[in-house]
């Protein structure tokens, strides 16, 4: 098989949340740990950060590989693994900023086809995987590494971190997680291993104090993040991802020595990270689309906020801002909408469309949902030439007027086709 063929088949073949939604994702370790086995155990092979979060753990993961990449000049080789991907699988594996090659991943799908017969991994199970052999292989210095929902049965927690991050707590994949911030945080603090240091994000103070209590059981030092302003156009998560991040350069240079031998310099680290998530490698998040001419404003935003707590930092931010509203908005299927729609302003034009993925809300549910509370727009079907989320970024372009700003919300899965859409890509 060739590389599209292969990612044909893992699609296809492989059990993906992502995709197809809660029927598809497993809560077991299991399969991570016999995968793991017969490979070798190459998770072992090197130190590694563990970031887990409601929100803020991609960020975090990303705005430290690339402080670390900038901090040591020459000598220091930084692993990667992030999900989900805008466009391309390899996404979640990089190494030094670099995703892998195409016939890296083609040959190891090929390779172990009697292993995946035997274990039936999901897709992250398969990717998390070929990340740990990839990089014990290349013999990184450290790997950053994000959970992928939870925590506890995460398939990222067979690692052995020399730091871990819980970046967040806040509602979301309630019916996997629990109900409530406790349980939920509960779950994330499963990361936790004994003796590793912490660094815990602003949180709720219940569930701030679950994950207190286990850090007793685990005997956990528990480490506050440092202090960091946004800019005027930024919302304060960002400001949360460079104070997480510090504190985690922090505690690799100062208490694990991971960055002993290395030429690191602190001064470096914080460049990069007073810089924007895009410069972190971080797209879709925040990321600003405009004319050439960097004296003009921007005319669209890219955000991936899709629960609650994510997007009420950015609604707050873009109210802010004082610029009239024109929102491309999306769901899935098995988001609890409510608590996200209260936040979105009235006075605002919307465009409504779907990525394109099974596990999709159709947009006439989504517009229908909305205008129960009072948010009215236009629905964005795809069409034979067109995605959905093209048709309705394109619509949205052709009607802004003035100062408007076209911002795209609600689902990771339709920053990628956006950003494309606006020649961004």
């Amino acid at each position: 098989m060739n590389y599209d063929e292969t990612i044909a088949w893992l699609y296809e073949q492989l059990p993906m949340f992502q995709r197809k939604g809660p029927a598809q994702y497993r809560i077991d370790l299991s399969r991570t740990v016999s995968l793991c086995k017969a490979l070798g155990h190459p998770e072992r092979q090197f130190p590694c950060i563990h970031v887990a979060g409601t929100n803020g753990k991609g960020s975090v993961c990303h705005a430290v590989s690339a402080a670390l990449r900038a901090g040591a000049q020459s000598g220091l080789k930084v692993g990667l693994h992030t999900s989900p991907h805008l466009w391309d699988p390899r996404e979640r594996i990089c190494i030094d900023g670099r995703m892998i090659s195409e016939a890296r991943l083609v040959n190891f799908v090929a390779e172990h086809q009697k292993l995946w017969a035997e274990l039936k991994p999901s897709f992250f199970e398969l990717m998390f995987a070929l990340a740990m052999v990839v990089f014990s292989e290349e013999q990184v210095d450290v790997a950053v590494i994000e959970t992928g929902m939870g925590g506890r049965l995460d398939s990222t927690n067979v690692v052995r971190p020399v730091v871990t991050a819980i970046t967040s707590i806040g509602l979301d994949h309630e019916q996997f997680l629990g109900s409530d911030l406790r349980s939920i945080a509960a779950e994330k603090a499963g990361i936790l291993k004994d003796g590793i240091p912490c660094v815990v994000g602003i949180m709720p103070p219940e569930a701030r104090s679950v994950i207190l209590k286990h850090s007793l059981y685990c005997g956990v030092e528990i480490h506050d993040p440092v202090a960091a302003n946004p800019s005027e156009s930024e919302p304060q998560w960002i400001a949360q991802t460079r104070g997480i991040s510090l504190k985690i350069l922090e505690l690799l240079g100062e208490e694990t020595r991971v960055l002993s031998g290395f030429d690191f310099k602190a001064s470096r680290a914080r460049a990069v990270l007073d810089g924007t998530p895009s410069d972190w490698g971080l797209r879709g998040r925040w990321e600003w689309v405009g004319p050439p001419d960097s004296s003009a404003q921007p005319w669209a935003l890219v955000d991936c906020a899709h629960n609650a707590d994510g997007l009420r930092a950015s609604l707050i931010k873009l109210r802010e801002l004082g610029r009239p509203l024109r929102i491309v908005f999306a769901s899935v299927v098995d988001k609890n909408l409510t608590a996200a729609l209260e936040l979105f302003p009235k006075e605002a034009q919307y465009h409504f469309c779907a990525a394109d993925l099974p596990r999709a809300l159709d947009p006439s549910r989504l517009a229908a949902q909305a205008s129960n509370h009072g948010l009215t727009g236009t629905v964005h079907p795809a069409t034979l030439k067109k995605s959905s989320v093209e048709a309705a970024v394109e619509a949205a372009l052709n009607a802004r007027t003035g100062d408007e700003l076209l911002v795209v919300l609600g689902s990771i899965f339709i920053a990628g086709p956006a950003l494309e859409a606006l020649g961004a890509s």
